[in-house]
Formats: structure tokens, C-alpha cells, sequence
């Protein structure tokens, strides 16, 4: 067994993997793009003013690591391949293909460490939320390292690099999501116990609700993980060190491993923001024309009326608070003035908020 005997980079890749692996990454490509742009759009547009944490933050960093596999990788995948299938010569732009990979993957895989890091810090830790500021410098640090290690490519080239990949950011992300679901799998369970013996069980109850849900939500990350990028870390080191191998076998493994870690950054929208309502609700607001206003509007804790009439529907609704709670609201500064009595929504329905 002989480390990167047999590459096959002179044997030309066959038709059918050449296809596939170009009709695959333009599947991939669709589902890609537009619902991590719309992941983007929700976080910064925020139209209930609910996705305004480090957590979401980090899904922000994440999805748009995710745009650019689906914008700049994934395309240069299926114009690459289409061109090796038709007998193009590819091998002198391999490297741009090579490097969009690293780069994005690169991306992903530290923007779900830290993601799962600060699920980590929320629960176990004394410190509950890391800072706007820390996050900003986080993602900083995050796009500084997947935009200079990746430059080791042109050194070492694409197979030594990749098996170094392999060792390094699949399997450090691996035992840091599995480490950090675990701890914080434990602090529930201890939690548990702790309000139990306490007779606590309506915050006993609450607690086996959230533990249930990050039990499933770790199994659901969990299973991806070890489907996609674990058999992509096998085929890098069967490439590497089988020195019998069929060439035809390797263009296989090539692809086949280039593919699971694009299929891997396509499933990350699903697992950490489709899932949560808070984000289904706030893409339904966007894609419905619904803007929730910018301003807050705080009312007193003495009970108050609230009429909501609608110019179109004629329809007159009356809400009544005793307790105090943000309304967030635009003011119509139109004619140059503001009426605090009079504050619209916009763009489509004309609704009208009055104090009675």
C-alpha cells in the first residue's frame, strides 16, 4: 500500500460519471440557492423581530457559506464535468473547481462548529449568549481561515490536500457537534432531575419537552453527518492508499466524494432554520408581501383599547392588553409630519392603528 500511487489523473473519467456528477450538482444547485437565500432574507429582514440571536446569527453565517456552494461551486461543477463527458480539455481549469470547493466547504463546516458551539455555551454554560460584536469577529475569523487554508491546495495539490481535509475539518467538526450535543443532552437530563427533586414538575415537563427536541434535532444532524461527509472522508483515504484500485473505480470515489459534501451544505437549511417556525414564519411573512414594521411601540401596563380598522374590508377588530408589550409600528411621514394616532402598514394592506 503506497500513499498516491495511483491517482488515474492521466485516464480519462467515464461518460456516465461525468453526467451524473453534472446532472446531481444541478439538482443540488436549485435546492441550494434559493432557499438559503431566502434563510439570509428572513434573518436580516426579520419581520417579527424574533430571529435577533447569536444562534440565528451563526445560521445566517452558515447559510450564506451554503449560497456560495450553490452559486459558485456546485455551477462549476456541472460546467466542468459537462465539458470532461464531451472530451473537452478540463484538466487546466481544475484547479478553479478545486478551490471554490475548499473554499465554500471550508466555510460551512467552521460556521457549523461554531453554530453548535453556541448551542453549547446557551445551555451548559454560565454565559448565556455570546455578544453581537463576538459574533461579528467570529464570522470575520471564520472567512479569514476558509479563504487562506484552502490556498495549501496550490502546494500540496488536490488529493494530499484533501486527504488533509479530511483529517482535519470533517473529523474536528464531527467530534465537536457530537461533543456539544452530548453535553448539552446531559444538562438537560440533569436538569430534569434537579426540578424533579425539587417538585418542580411543570419546569421538569418543559425541560423533557426541549430535551426531546434536541435529542431529535442532534439524530437528524448526526445522521447527515455520518451519511454524507464520514463515507466522503473513506473514499479521500481509499483514493489515497488503494494502489490496485480500478481507475474507473477511482473517478467514481472522486466524484462520489465531492457529491455527499454537496449534498451535505444542500442539507443544512433544512436542518437548522426549515425546521424551527420562527423562520417558516418569517419566509411566509416575506414571500406573502406581510412587512412587520421597524419601530416598537411599548405599551403601558394600564389596560388599553386598540382598534385595527382595514380601509379595504371596512372590518373594525378591538384588542385589549393588561399587561405591558412591544407593538412595533411605522409612522406615515408622507406629508412631512408624523401622527403618533395614525401609524401605517405598509406596502399593501392599508391598515389603520388607533388608540381609543
Amino acid at each position: 500500500m503506497v500513499f498516491m500511487k495511483n491517482l488515474c489523473e492521466d485516464v480519462h473519467a467515464p461518460f456516465p460519471t461525468s453526467v451524473m456528477t453534472a446532472a446531481v450538482s444541478l439538482v443540488l444547485c436549485l435546492i441550494t440557492v434559493p432557499g438559503n437565500i431566502l434563510i439570509c432574507i428572513a434573518i436580516i429582514k426579520d419581520p417579527y423581530r424574533e430571529l435577533s440571536t447569536s444562534f440565528n446569527y451563526f445560521v445566517l453565517q452558515l447559510a450564506l457559506s451554503d449560497v456560495i456552494v450553490g452559486i459558485f461551486t456546485e455551477p462549476a461543477f456541472v460546467v466542468w464535468h459537462i465539458r470532461e463527458a464531451l472530451d473537452y480539455g478540463v484538466m487546466d481549469t481544475i484547479w478553479i473547481v478545486h478551490l471554490t470547493y475548499f473554499i465554500s466547504c471550508t466555510a460551512s463546516l467552521l460556521s457549523l462548529s461554531a453554530l453548535t458551539l453556541d448551542r453549547h455555551l446557551t445551555v451548559v454554560s454560565i454565559r448565556r449568549m455570546l455578544s453581537t460584536r463576538s459574533v461579528v469577529h467570529i464570522c470575520v475569523m471564520i472567512w479569514l481561515l476558509s479563504l487562506t487554508i484552502p490556498c495549501i491546495y496550490f502546494a500540496t495539490g488536490f488529493y494530499v490536500f484533501a486527504f488533509i481535509f479530511a483529517n482535519t475539518a470533517v473529523i474536528i467538526t464531527f467530534v465537536i457537534v457530537t461533543f456539544s450535543y452530548c453535553r448539552i443532552y446531559h444538562k438537560l437530563k440533569t436538569q430534569v432531575t434537579r426540578w424533579r427533586s425539587f417538585c418542580q414538575d411543570h419546569m421538569a415537563s418543559k425541560a423533557i419537552v426541549m430535551e426531546k427536541q434536541v435529542t431529535r434535532a442532534f439524530n437528524l444532524i448526526l445522521t447527515f453527518f455520518i451519511l454524507c461527509l464520514i463515507p466522503s472522508c473513506i473514499m479521500i483515504y481509499i483514493i489515497n492508499l488503494c494502489d490496485e484500485c480500478d481507475c474507473i473505480f477511482i473517478h467514481w470515489l472522486r466524484d462520489l466524494q465531492f457529491l455527499l459534501t454537496l449534498v451535505n451544505c444542500s442539507m443544512n437549511q433544512f436542518l437548522y432554520a426549515w425546521r424551527m417556525p420562527s423562520f417558516r414564519r418569517a419566509i411566509a411573512a416575506i414571500l406573502c408581501n406581510k412587512w412587520v414594521v421597524v419601530n416598537r411601540y411599548t405599551i403601558p401596563p394600564a389596560p388599553i383599547r386598540i382598534t385595527i380598522s382595514g380601509d379595504e374590508s371596512s372590518r373594525t377588530e378591538t384588542l385589549e392588553f393588561a399587561s405591558p408589550r412591544k407593538y412595533k409600528y411605522i409612522t406615515d411621514t408622507t406629508d412631512g409630519t408624523s401622527n403618533n394616532n395614525d401609524n401605517v402598514l405598509q406596502p399593501q394592506n392599508h391598515i389603520q392603528i388607533t388608540c381609543v
